[in-house]
């Protein structure tokens, strides 16, 4: 996805990620996400209420 969108000319990827999912936040800081904010109880999920994490990378250099 990253080179395909460098081939269109974009310079970022942007992502949202529940804050609880820890193996997905993992996957994603190993491909060089990092946090960019953090919208604390967005969503209500099986009667909770968990951050939505915002991430980002730069697909420049």
């Amino acid at each position: 996805a990253a080179l395909h969108a460098r081939n269109q000319g974009a310079r970022r990827l942007t992502l949202r990620v529940l804050g609880h999912n820890t193996p997905a936040r993992r996957l994603y800081e190993a491909e060089g996400f990092a946090v960019e904010g953090v919208l604390p109880g967005e969503f209500l999920l099986d009667g909770e209420y968990v951050d939505d994490v915002l991430m980002g990378r730069s697909l420049l250099g």
